[in-house]
């Protein structure tokens, strides 16, 4: 069974995502260097930000 993640830090990790961005290469190095922060996986994090753009409309 999946654990459940605060949406807060999903929240907080799309926004610190999308704030620093342009200091990475990639989505994915972006993703991953958040993902270290908060303390859950890469993937996890590059996907919640990617749904998070479909969800709101932003690229």
């Amino acid at each position: 069974m999946p654990k459940k993640i605060d949406p807060a830090l999903r929240e907080r990790a799309v926004g610190l995502v999308r704030e620093h961005r342009s200091e990475y290469p990639s989505l994915t190095a972006a993703s991953a260097a958040v993902a270290r922060q908060v303390g859950v996986g890469n993937e996890t994090v590059r996907r919640w930000v990617l749904q998070a753009g479909i969800d709101d409309g932003t690229p």
